[in-house]
């Protein structure tokens, strides 16, 4: 087995190694240098020779006309890239639980403090964990923000749109008023 990868390997190399021979002996393309300026009596020979026309017609100049056809140097799939990272961008979900969920899924528990100061206490229904709430605070998945805490309700506004809207959460007096 040693013996058949051996053979392998030196043939293989032998292939290598005559290659880059045969490579180094290929002769290189040059550089295309421009011809020196012959002598004063050759040039007019080979003026007549070669004789090339001095003006080309006008109707062969190639012009670009970018009417009705896509800017090369704007990139084709830019609308898209930054259509995805809008989108991913409003599907981001905020961490913290008052965020999480419409602010109409919420239930007023109580309100506490005096007239420069109050708390509000809400509940969130599935999980029945409490929830302070003070004025200032995020609320909701539409970005609302409670705007004034007064001894019966809370005053929530979201800006879903450019409009704001004002969404009030009632304080319930006692539980048979509280629909599940």
């Amino acid at each position: 087995m040693k013996k058949i990868t051996l053979i392998t390997l030196t043939i293989i190399a032998g292939f290598l190694s005559t290659e880059c021979l045969f490579a180094a002996d290929a002769p290189k393309a040059l550089p295309l240098i421009p011809p020196k300026a012959a002598p004063a009596a050759q040039q007019p020979a080979l003026a007549k020779q070669t004789a090339v026309p001095a003006a080309v017609p006008a109707e062969s100049i190639y012009s670009y006309n970018p009417a009705g056809k896509p800017d090369p140097f704007r990139p084709f799939v830019e609308n898209e890239i930054t259509a995805k990272k809008r989108e991913a961008k409003k599907s981001i979900s905020s961490i913290y639980p008052l965020q999480k969920k419409e602010v109409n899924e919420f239930r007023l528990v109580g309100i506490a403090g005096d007239q420069s100061r109050r708390i509000a206490i809400v509940v969130e229904d599935m999980t029945k964990k409490h929830y302070p709430l003070s004025i200032g605070t995020h609320i909701g998945v539409n970005k609302g923000k409670v705007v004034e805490i007064l001894p019966d309700r809370v005053i929530v506004e979201e800006y879903k749109s450019k409009k704001a809207k004002r969404i009030v959460l009632r304080l319930h007096k006692n539980q048979d008023e509280v629909k599940p």
